[in-house]
Protein backbone atom coordinates (compact mmCIF):
# COMPACT_ATOMS: atom_id res chain seq x y z
CA UNK A 1 0.00 0.00 0.00
CA UNK A 2 2.92 2.33 0.68
CA UNK A 3 4.10 1.76 -2.88
CA UNK A 4 0.62 2.62 -4.15
CA UNK A 5 0.55 5.85 -2.16
CA UNK A 6 3.98 6.79 -3.51
CA UNK A 7 2.93 6.04 -7.09
CA UNK A 8 -0.27 8.09 -6.82
CA UNK A 9 1.70 11.11 -5.62
CA UNK A 10 4.48 10.59 -8.16
CA UNK A 11 2.12 10.37 -11.17
CA UNK A 12 -0.33 13.27 -10.61
CA UNK A 13 -1.09 13.98 -14.28
CA UNK A 14 -0.90 10.50 -15.76
CA UNK A 15 -3.99 9.01 -17.37
CA UNK A 16 -5.09 5.78 -15.73
CA UNK A 17 -4.46 4.49 -12.23
CA UNK A 18 -1.72 2.41 -10.67
CA UNK A 19 -3.30 -0.59 -8.97
CA UNK A 20 -1.68 -2.95 -6.50
CA UNK A 21 -4.52 -5.39 -5.97
CA UNK A 22 -4.36 -8.98 -7.27
CA UNK A 23 -7.29 -8.39 -9.64
CA UNK A 24 -5.68 -5.43 -11.41
CA UNK A 25 -4.57 -5.77 -14.99
CA UNK A 26 -0.94 -5.09 -15.81
CA UNK A 27 -1.65 -3.09 -18.96
CA UNK A 28 -3.12 0.09 -17.37
CA UNK A 29 -0.34 0.15 -14.78
CA UNK A 30 2.30 -0.29 -17.48
CA UNK A 31 0.74 2.49 -19.54
CA UNK A 32 0.76 4.85 -16.57
CA UNK A 33 4.39 4.03 -15.86
CA UNK A 34 5.35 4.46 -19.53
CA UNK A 35 3.66 7.86 -19.79
CA UNK A 36 5.31 9.11 -16.65
CA UNK A 37 8.70 7.69 -17.61
CA UNK A 38 8.55 9.56 -20.91
CA UNK A 39 7.69 12.78 -19.11
CA UNK A 40 10.35 12.23 -16.47
CA UNK A 41 13.01 12.39 -19.17
CA UNK A 42 12.18 16.06 -19.72
CA UNK A 43 11.08 18.80 -17.37
CA UNK A 44 7.42 17.87 -17.06
CA UNK A 45 6.56 19.58 -20.35
CA UNK A 46 4.19 18.33 -23.00
CA UNK A 47 5.75 16.30 -25.76
CA UNK A 48 4.99 16.73 -29.44
CA UNK A 49 6.12 16.08 -32.98
CA UNK A 50 8.64 18.54 -34.39
CA UNK A 51 8.39 19.66 -38.01
CA UNK A 52 11.00 20.93 -40.46
CA UNK A 53 9.74 24.50 -40.11
CA UNK A 54 10.78 24.79 -36.47
CA UNK A 55 7.35 24.12 -35.02
CA UNK A 56 5.97 21.48 -32.71
CA UNK A 57 2.58 19.73 -32.88
CA UNK A 58 1.04 18.44 -29.65
CA UNK A 59 -1.89 16.03 -29.74
CA UNK A 60 -3.53 16.04 -26.33
CA UNK A 61 -5.19 12.70 -27.11
CA UNK A 62 -1.72 11.12 -26.97
CA UNK A 63 -0.21 13.23 -24.20
CA UNK A 64 -0.95 10.97 -21.20
CA UNK A 65 -3.12 13.59 -19.50
CA UNK A 66 -5.75 12.66 -16.98
CA UNK A 67 -9.17 12.81 -18.61
CA UNK A 68 -10.38 14.94 -15.69
CA UNK A 69 -7.37 17.25 -15.57
CA UNK A 70 -8.45 20.70 -14.45
CA UNK A 71 -8.10 23.81 -16.55
CA UNK A 72 -5.76 25.27 -13.93
CA UNK A 73 -3.49 22.21 -13.89
CA UNK A 74 -3.26 22.12 -17.66
CA UNK A 75 -2.49 25.84 -17.74
CA UNK A 76 0.53 25.29 -15.47
CA UNK A 77 1.70 22.38 -17.60
CA UNK A 78 1.33 24.39 -20.79
CA UNK A 79 3.20 27.32 -19.26
CA UNK A 80 6.18 25.09 -18.43
CA UNK A 81 6.02 23.60 -21.93
CA UNK A 82 6.09 27.02 -23.60
CA UNK A 83 9.13 28.00 -21.55
CA UNK A 84 10.92 24.86 -22.72
CA UNK A 85 9.93 25.27 -26.38
CA UNK A 86 11.07 28.89 -26.43
CA UNK A 87 14.41 27.89 -24.92
CA UNK A 88 14.76 25.27 -27.67
CA UNK A 89 14.16 27.89 -30.35
CA UNK A 90 10.77 26.63 -31.51
CA UNK A 91 8.90 29.19 -33.60
CA UNK A 92 5.36 27.80 -33.47
CA UNK A 93 3.10 25.44 -31.55
CA UNK A 94 0.11 23.53 -32.93
CA UNK A 95 -2.19 22.20 -30.21
CA UNK A 96 -4.73 19.54 -31.15
CA UNK A 97 -7.49 19.41 -28.53
CA UNK A 98 -10.15 16.65 -28.51
CA UNK A 99 -13.70 17.50 -27.47
CA UNK A 100 -13.27 15.58 -24.22
CA UNK A 101 -10.53 18.05 -23.22
CA UNK A 102 -12.15 21.19 -24.61
CA UNK A 103 -11.53 23.02 -21.33
CA UNK A 104 -7.84 22.88 -22.23
CA UNK A 105 -8.57 25.14 -25.20
CA UNK A 106 -9.80 27.82 -22.81
CA UNK A 107 -6.61 27.47 -20.79
CA UNK A 108 -4.49 27.67 -23.95
CA UNK A 109 -6.22 30.89 -25.01
CA UNK A 110 -4.89 32.54 -21.85
CA UNK A 111 -1.37 31.85 -23.14
CA UNK A 112 -2.03 33.43 -26.53
CA UNK A 113 -3.29 30.46 -28.54
CA UNK A 114 -5.99 31.09 -31.14
CA UNK A 115 -8.26 28.79 -33.15
CA UNK A 116 -6.89 27.61 -36.47
CA UNK A 117 -9.50 25.10 -37.58
CA UNK A 118 -11.89 22.51 -36.18
CA UNK A 119 -13.36 19.15 -37.15
CA UNK A 120 -16.18 17.09 -35.69
CA UNK A 121 -14.11 15.57 -32.86
CA UNK A 122 -11.28 18.05 -32.22
CA UNK A 123 -9.98 21.55 -32.73
CA UNK A 124 -6.49 22.80 -33.55
CA UNK A 125 -5.07 25.92 -31.91
CA UNK A 126 -1.88 27.69 -32.90
CA UNK A 127 0.64 30.03 -31.31
CA UNK A 128 3.50 31.91 -32.98
CA UNK A 129 6.68 31.97 -30.87
CA UNK A 130 9.07 33.46 -33.41
CA UNK A 131 10.13 37.06 -33.84
CA UNK A 132 7.97 39.60 -35.61
CA UNK A 133 4.49 39.04 -36.98
CA UNK A 134 3.11 35.53 -37.20
CA UNK A 135 3.93 33.66 -40.39
CA UNK A 136 1.57 30.79 -39.64
CA UNK A 137 -0.94 29.91 -42.37
CA UNK A 138 -4.42 31.23 -41.75
CA UNK A 139 -6.24 28.22 -43.22
CA UNK A 140 -5.33 24.59 -43.75
CA UNK A 141 -5.20 24.94 -47.55
CA UNK A 142 -2.40 27.53 -47.13
CA UNK A 143 -0.22 24.88 -45.51
CA UNK A 144 0.20 22.03 -48.04
CA UNK A 145 -0.41 18.60 -46.57
CA UNK A 146 -1.13 19.91 -43.09
CA UNK A 147 -3.45 18.09 -40.70
CA UNK A 148 -4.23 15.31 -43.24
CA UNK A 149 -6.53 17.60 -45.19
CA UNK A 150 -6.82 18.26 -48.89
CA UNK A 151 -5.16 21.34 -50.37
CA UNK A 152 -5.87 23.84 -53.11
CA UNK A 153 -2.89 24.73 -55.28
CA UNK A 154 -3.70 27.89 -57.24
CA UNK A 155 -1.20 29.29 -59.76
CA UNK A 156 -1.53 32.69 -61.41
CA UNK A 157 0.33 33.76 -64.54
CA UNK A 158 1.64 37.29 -63.96
CA UNK A 159 4.03 39.76 -65.56
CA UNK A 160 6.84 40.97 -63.26
CA UNK A 161 7.34 44.68 -62.63
CA UNK A 162 11.05 44.03 -62.10
CA UNK A 163 13.40 41.08 -62.28
CA UNK A 164 15.15 42.10 -59.08
CA UNK A 165 14.48 39.59 -56.29
CA UNK A 166 13.92 40.81 -52.74
CA UNK A 167 13.01 37.75 -50.68
CA UNK A 168 12.49 36.97 -47.00
CA UNK A 169 15.68 35.46 -45.63
CA UNK A 170 13.73 33.84 -42.79
CA UNK A 171 11.55 31.89 -45.22
CA UNK A 172 13.99 31.13 -48.06
CA UNK A 173 17.66 30.28 -48.42
CA UNK A 174 17.94 31.26 -52.08
CA UNK A 175 15.74 32.65 -54.86
CA UNK A 176 16.47 32.85 -58.59
CA UNK A 177 14.77 33.09 -61.96
CA UNK A 178 14.78 29.86 -63.95
CA UNK A 179 14.18 29.09 -67.59
CA UNK A 180 10.90 27.21 -68.08
CA UNK A 181 12.60 24.50 -70.11
CA UNK A 182 15.06 23.90 -67.29
CA UNK A 183 12.33 23.91 -64.65
CA UNK A 184 10.26 21.40 -66.63
CA UNK A 185 13.11 18.89 -66.80
CA UNK A 186 15.02 19.33 -63.55
CA UNK A 187 14.97 16.51 -61.00
CA UNK A 188 15.32 18.96 -58.13
CA UNK A 189 11.70 20.10 -58.08
CA UNK A 190 8.31 18.60 -57.28
CA UNK A 191 6.21 16.77 -59.91
CA UNK A 192 3.49 19.43 -59.76
CA UNK A 193 6.00 22.25 -60.36
CA UNK A 194 7.46 20.40 -63.33
CA UNK A 195 3.98 19.86 -64.78
CA UNK A 196 3.10 23.55 -64.39
CA UNK A 197 6.30 24.46 -66.22
CA UNK A 198 5.32 22.08 -69.03
CA UNK A 199 1.88 23.70 -69.26
CA UNK A 200 3.45 27.15 -69.48
CA UNK A 201 5.77 25.99 -72.25
CA UNK A 202 2.73 24.67 -74.10
CA UNK A 203 1.01 28.02 -73.60
CA UNK A 204 3.98 29.91 -75.01
CA UNK A 205 4.03 27.66 -78.06
CA UNK A 206 0.30 27.23 -78.74
CA UNK A 207 -1.31 30.16 -76.96
CA UNK A 208 -2.32 30.57 -73.34
CA UNK A 209 -5.99 30.38 -74.25
CA UNK A 210 -5.43 26.62 -74.44
CA UNK A 211 -4.42 26.31 -70.79
CA UNK A 212 -5.74 29.37 -68.94
CA UNK A 213 -8.75 29.32 -66.64
CA UNK A 214 -10.52 32.65 -66.35
CA UNK A 215 -12.94 34.01 -63.77
CA UNK A 216 -16.29 35.55 -64.66
CA UNK A 217 -18.45 37.48 -62.20
CA UNK A 218 -22.20 36.99 -62.63
CA UNK A 219 -25.23 38.08 -60.55
CA UNK A 220 -26.11 35.79 -57.66
CA UNK A 221 -29.56 34.35 -56.98
CA UNK A 222 -29.69 36.28 -53.71
CA UNK A 223 -30.95 39.85 -53.51
CA UNK A 224 -28.61 42.68 -52.71
CA UNK A 225 -25.04 43.16 -53.85
CA UNK A 226 -24.09 39.47 -53.90
CA UNK A 227 -22.31 38.03 -56.92
CA UNK A 228 -21.05 34.61 -57.98
CA UNK A 229 -17.65 33.86 -59.48
CA UNK A 230 -17.21 31.12 -62.07
CA UNK A 231 -13.70 29.87 -62.82
CA UNK A 232 -13.14 27.94 -66.02
CA UNK A 233 -12.86 28.37 -69.76
CA UNK A 234 -15.00 30.98 -71.46
CA UNK A 235 -17.76 29.85 -73.79
CA UNK A 236 -17.13 30.66 -77.46
CA UNK A 237 -19.12 33.63 -78.75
Amino acid sequence: MAACAFASRFFPLVRGRVCCGPSCRARPAFRAFSCNAARAQGSGALTGREDRFGGVTVNLSDSCLLEDISEKSFSRLLKDSLIQWKSEGKVAVWLRVPISLSRCAAAASEHGFSFHHAKHDHTVLSLWLGEGESRLPGQQHDHPGAFSMSDMYIICRLSPLTYDINFCTQECLRCEWLQLAELAKTEHTTPITARVAQLLLHGLESGFHNIDLSMEVIPAVYSGSFTSCITGSFLPH
